[in-house]
This record gives C-alpha cells, structure tokens and sequence, in this order.
C-alpha cells in the first residue's frame, strides 16, 4: 500500500481544510458564516452544508462541457493553434508554446473571462526554494539575522520565479476543463446564477481529491472527519 492509498478525510488538518473551504467558497461564488461546519462529522454533512448554501436556479445541464466550449472559444480568438483540432487529449503544449507563453496564455485568460492558474516553476527550482526556507528557519538557532536574511531572500527569490514561470501544471485540454470546472464553477457554465445540483457533490469530491490526493472512494457520505 503506498501512501496515497493512505490518504483519507480524516487525515486532513483543519487547517488545510478550512483552506479547502476558501476554494469552494471562490469556485460557487458564496461565502460561508463562521462556524459553518461546527458540527459537520462526516463528508455527506460537509456536501449538505454548501448545497444549503447555494441559491442557485437548477438547470440541467453538463458544466464542464460549457467549459470545453469557452476554451475552445477563447483558444481560437487569442492563440494559432487551429480550434477545430481541440479535442480532450490535446496537449496544452501544442496549444502553448513554450516561446512567449506567459503572454499567450495571460490573452487566453482575458478572452476566457477569469483566470486559471496553470503555469508553475520548474520542479528543481521549487526545491531549492523549499529548501531555502527550511534551512532559513534551521539558522535561527544559530543566527536570527542569518536566518532573517535567508527567509527574506528566498521569499523575494520564489516571488521572482513565480512570476517567470513557464511550466505547464496541466497536460491536456481535458486537465485544463477538469480544472476550471473544478475552481472555478460559476464562472464555468453558460447562464449566470444557475447550477446543476446534480453535478455539486463530485464537485466538492473533485476539489478534495485535487488539494488532500483522497481517494473519491473514500470520500463517502459517512466518511468521518478527523475532529469535532
């Protein structure tokens, strides 16, 4: 069994789970009362809690298609790549070249209507910066104005970075629909202020997957929180 296997609902921090919330809360467009969730124990109160909370028309229809359809869309208007080649498995590196990309892909994102955060740094350099940071902290048994410089260095290094960054954190078009029907629901579908009631619990199993990596097995209804 590896660790993944592992990863259940209530392994989650509280912390990392009230981070899970802004998500949800920035993708339905809602916001959540303090204390929301006091007295959730399993997943299934977790789903009934943020259904309560969405006043929204039903409409029967499929989201991530609409999204498929504004992709698509927004690809043909802002980039070369020929929109009627886009299918599911296309990859976004075809779509995006490697040259100019940031500029590309920032076009993309204003001809799509809200942005979607897909390009992150190289893996290599993600460690480095971990690592600056831990070593940062590590020094502040030794020397707080080491440490201090260290933490500030490596923030205004990873802040560099991010924003000349041009890897791909989505492969294909397919991970790109999965992922703006994921954070960014609302925004997703056709006629504003609708929903497919249908579609909210694999939602919020899709948002719980991307950020905990649980498997959509174990988050069932009964699947219990590790708090109360």
């Amino acid at each position: 069994m590896t660790i993944f296997n592992d990863m259940k609902l209530d392994n989650i921090d509280p912390e990392d789970f009230e981070d899970t919330l802004l998500k949800l809360e920035k993708s339905f467009g809602i916001k959540f009362a303090d204390n929301s969730f006091g007295n959730a124990k399993t997943f299934g109160d977790i789903c009934d809690i943020i259904e309560r909370q969405l006043n929204l028309i039903h409409a029967d229809d499929c989201t991530a298609q609409q999204a498929f359809y504004k992709v698509r869309k927004a690809i043909d208007l802002t980039q070369t790549f020929d929109a009627a080649n886009i299918e599911l498995g296309t990859s976004l590196e075809n779509v995006f070249p490697r040259l100019n990309r940031r500029k590309n892909i920032a076009h993309f994102q204003h001809a799509l209507g809200f942005s979607v955060n897909i390009l992150t740094m190289k893996v290599w350099l993600s460690l480095v910066i971990v690592t600056g940071f831990v070593v940062s902290v590590i020094a502040f048994f030794f020397s707080w104005q080491y440490a201090v410089s260290g933490l500030i260095f490596f923030a205004l290094f990873n802040w560099i970075a991010s924003k000349f960054s041009k890897e791909l954190n989505v492969s294909t078009v397919k991970e790109l629909i999965e992922k703006i029907t994921r954070e960014h629901y609302l925004s997703a579908r056709r006629q504003n202020g609708t929903m497919n009631k249908n579609e909210i619990v694999k939602i919020i199993q899709d948002t719980f997957i991307a950020e905990h990596l649980v498997d959509r097995e174990r988050l069932t209804k009964n699947a219990t929180l590790g708090w109360e």
